[in-house]
């Protein structure tokens, strides 16, 4: 067994399946990229993977980013940026989890003009919530 596979193993994030469900009279995909740390190519990895299924056209446009316990850096933000703005995808409301106020400022200016709703909340429940709710505001 090699060293990757031994961090694989370790790593909830990577166990952690994405998935899209239905809640509150809509349907949210929830990305997991939560609980990587530092393994940015491994978070990467997983986004990849994960954007065949919440890119696919019949697929929701509300998606949560739970990003808790995974550093977030320049290469991840282009990474999650370029799957929400050029995936083909429209998307009308991103949520992130677990970030803090340096990467909430960079996400925004990564995701300027994304003609989608955006939002951070560090509460998951309160995320999904607002993403089936009416309110429709942006930062």
């Amino acid at each position: 067994m090699g060293q990757e596979d031994i961090i694989q193993k370790d790593l909830p994030g990577l166990t952690k399946k994405s998935f899209s469900m239905f809640f509150g009279g809509g349907e949210i995909w929830f990305e997991h990229l939560d609980g990587i740390y530092e393994h940015t190519d491994l978070a990467i990895e997983k986004l990849e993977n994960d954007s065949k299924q919440f890119k696919r056209p019949s697929g929701t446009s509300l998606i949560a980013i739970n990003l808790d316990e995974t550093e977030v850096n320049a290469e991840l933000i282009n990474a999650i940026s370029d799957k929400l703005l050029n995936s083909g995808k429209r998307f009308t409301k991103v949520v992130f989890v677990g970030t803090d106020k340096s990467v909430r400022r960079e996400l925004k200016n990564a995701l300027a003009g994304g003609g989608f709703a955006l939002k951070f909340i560090n509460d998951f429940e309160k995320a999904k919530e607002w993403l089936v709710s009416e309110e429709f505001y942006s930062f």
